[in-house]
């Protein structure tokens, strides 16, 4: 008889679930016994992707949703028999808008459109059609979004729609963050086709080739009927509650024999012991360089430089009656030149149906951010005042919100900042001395709900060759 293989994940985020659950399927696949515990620090699974259904409201406190793009999460939905309960976003979730000049102002993805459009000057917008002309850069040399906005778009659309997306997608800084890390594909299109919009239209021609040939994804952004934590209820499920420990903090990892051991406190302040042949740890890059810190202390001081910014999420409910602005679309997203702390807003009861109340308007905005530590400071009325005072005056809201909730991240938004796939590197070099501890979670692997279960396949893949070496 095959000798049981024994694994503890640490973090019981989608990474950390989706990864137990691919190591566990992998491994069955092969035929080997393997014994897989998730160890969670908080009172629940999940990590950030949260749901909560109160009075008709479906608050999203992480991801709203994630593209059909994916193959990934789509076989993980599949596997999961979850294909009944997705929910594609409404028509008009279409519809994005950016706050410029005190004003909404929709994006058009139409080129004739997006040129007569007061978002940019004419000046800018030559800048940005110029784009066609100008050379590649393949030489290597790692920029900031905001180096290679300027230097391909032009400095008005770096600053009012490069600076948005990243304020929006990562909380970040364009004069920090990296374009090769954050945004990977962007690079691609210069490096395989010459530049953007030379890229965009071989991808287009692409598509219309193969198409017929093979149905891709439709990359239509998707919820599920009861919002984003559905998958991680059917993952806990799956993986059974006894291979789950809850309420426990993991505090080091040692090496014992041919595999480690990992030191536990729980919240109640008992003290435990878990023994394994691999520790896949799924938290968040501080918490990766304070549990490696003794074992392996060049992983962890890479790690350790990780900066992970603090954001928040503000929902408010009105009634439709309410709001005279225009909240028919996904949202808007608001540039820092702007001056306001809200980093952008989404429309909820636009994008997914049965989200909001019939009769209802739901906001979920963010707050915080690389610009904006200080946020982290304010109290839980502060926030909610603020976003009530900032969005809601520019969107005609009358009255107070009838109602809010928050959601608090200190530790939001890992920032993939210049020399990210550096730290990576050192950090995955340092820890060959250490075989069968395996990195994931969206420190590691992107931020996004896509990137970190197709994070998951890769791990699952991984360590089950692993072991089956051992």
């Amino acid at each position: 008889m095959k000798p049981v293989k024994r694994v503890v994940v640490l973090g019981g985020g989608i990474s950390g679930l989706a990864s137990a659950y691919r190591i566990r399927e992998r491994c069955r696949v092969l035929e080997m016994p393997v014994e897989v515990t998730v160890v969670e620090a908080g009172p629940r699974a999940g990590g950030k992707v949260q749901t909560l259904r109160e009075e008709g409201f479906v608050c999203e406190a992480g991801p709203q949703g994630f593209l059909d793009n994916e193959p990934a999460t789509l076989r993980l939905v599949d596997d999961l028999g979850l294909k009944d309960s997705l929910l594609p976003s409404e028509k008009a979730a279409a519809r994005r808008f950016i706050y410029r000049g005190g004003r909404f102002h929709e994006l058009s993805m139409n080129p004739l459109k997006f040129l007569i459009s007061p978002l940019l000057s004419p000046k800018g917008k030559f800048l940005v059609a110029a784009e066609f002309f100008r050379p590649a850069r393949r030489d290597g040399v790692e920029e900031t979004v905001r180096q290679f906005g300027e230097r391909r778009l032009g400095r008005e659309f770096t600053e009012v729609m490069l600076d948005s997306m990243v304020s929006g997608i990562h909380a970040g800084d364009i004069g920090r963050l990296s374009v090769k890390a954050a945004f990977p594909k962007i690079i691609a299109l210069e490096e395989n086709y010459g530049g953007l919009f030379r890229g965009m239209i071989a991808k287009k021609r692409e598509a219309s080739a193969s198409r017929g040939i093979q149905a891709g994804p439709t990359g239509t952004l998707h919820s599920f009927d009861e919002g984003m934590d559905v998958p991680v209820a059917a993952l806990v499920k799956t993986l059974g509650s006894e291979n789950l420990r809850l309420g426990w903090q993991a505090h080091r990892v040692e090496a014992r024999g041919e595999g480690y051991r990992v030191f536990l406190e729980s919240a109640l302040g008992e003290t435990s012991t878990l023994d394994a042949d691999v520790f896949v740890l799924a938290v968040p890059a501080p918490k990766m360089a304070e549990l490696l810190s003794s074992l392996a202390p060049a992983a962890a001081s890479s790690l350790a430089e990780i900066f992970t910014a603090g954001v928040h999420v503000v929902c408010l409910g009105y009634r439709a009656e309410q709001v005279r602005g225009d909240v028919r679309g996904f949202g808007a997203l608001i540039p820092r030149s702007e001056g306001l702390r809200t980093l952008g807003v989404l429309y909820v009861h636009a994008t997914f149906a049965g989200h909001a109340p019939e009769g209802w308007v739901m906001l979920r905005a963010m707050v915080g951010g690389r610009h904006d530590p200080s946020a982290n400071a304010l109290g839980d009325d502060e926030l909610i005042a603020l976003v009530q005072e900032e969005i809601s005056f520019r969107l005609q809201a009358n009255g107070s919100p009838e109602f809010t909730r928050l959601f608090r991240w200190n530790e939001g938004i890992p920032q993939y900042e210049l020399g990210h796939l550096q730290r990576i590197s050192r950090a995955r070099d340092a820890l060959k001395e250490y075989p069968g501890i395996f990195l994931t979670g969206n420190s590691i692997c992107g931020i996004a709900f896509n990137s970190c279960v197709a994070h998951s396949e890769e791990v699952g893949a991984t360590v089950a060759e692993y072991l089956r070496d051992l």
